[in-house]
């Protein structure tokens, strides 16, 4: 990570947040004095910046100037309003909602399906999830920069606008009773997709309008996220060409 791309000090950071940079996480030292944070947390979340506590030698590691405990990594993306994509994208639309997908390389990769599809937006949550790093966009192969990324504080709050819409939405979960193929995805829709481990949480699923399975001939249980999802938009672009 290179000088340019990382803000360090509290007070730098906080006016980086201010001043609408795109941040992709803001490293906070473990041990530092939890009194002196208030303002820095406060303004994170007002402008829903992810953050976490990680030891000293990290950000150490990030830069050797004097850091104070805090840095921010600036993303090379800018995310966009997924309020103000609602509002004008052309249908039929496809909105991608990616839960608890921890791996950077996966979300890389669905990311650059998603572009492939044309998808409207790629939602994912400011924490609990992979952000935009370098590996992220290597392996989309550019896709970050070709399919707009929204960032939101809880996956549940997008679910409700998207639902405000008349959006309808897809789990994509492997116990599911229907097949995905007998649904039609040639109106707008929301694909939801979570981490292989556990899928998707159950208060994001409740929300969802329906869930979907792929077959599986074989003895494996599930497929890799990433495949999953480029399957499921896939499917998604060959029932709209057929129409």
């Amino acid at each position: 990570m290179g000088k340019s791309q990382i803000v360090y000090g509290k007070n730098s950071v906080i006016e980086a947040v201010k001043a609408k940079k795109s941040i992709s996480k803001v490293f906070i030292n473990s041990g530092i004095n939890k009194k002196s944070l208030i303002e820095l947390l406060k303004t994170l979340d007002d402008n829903r910046t992810p953050f976490s506590y990680v030891p000293a030698q990290k950000l150490n590691k990030l830069t050797p100037h004097n850091h104070q405990g805090i840095v921010a990594m600036l993303s090379e993306i800018t995310f966009s309003s997924l309020e103000d994509l609602v509002e004008t994208y052309q249908s039929p639309g496809l909105f991608v909602l990616l839960d608890g997908i921890t791996d950077t390389r996966n979300m890389g990769a669905i990311i650059r399906s998603a572009a492939a599809a044309n998808a409207t937006a790629v939602v994912i949550p400011t924490s609990g999830s992979a952000q935009i790093t370098g590996e992220t966009m290597k392996t989309s192969a550019g896709g970050v920069f070709q399919v707009p990324i929204c960032r939101v504080n809880h996956l549940k709050d997008a679910l409700y606008l998207l639902q405000s819409y008349d959006i309808l939405s897809i789990v994509a979960d492997e116990k599911a009773e229907q097949n995905l193929f007998e649904f039609d995805l040639t109106n707008t829709v929301t694909i939801v997709m979570g981490a292989e481990n556990k899928g998707v949480s159950q208060g994001v699923r409740k929300l969802c309008s329906y869930t979907a399975k792929l077959p599986i001939l074989g003895e494996i249980d599930s497929y890799n996220v990433s495949v999953a999802a480029g399957m499921f938009f896939y499917e998604t672009i060959r029932q709209r060409l057929k129409s």
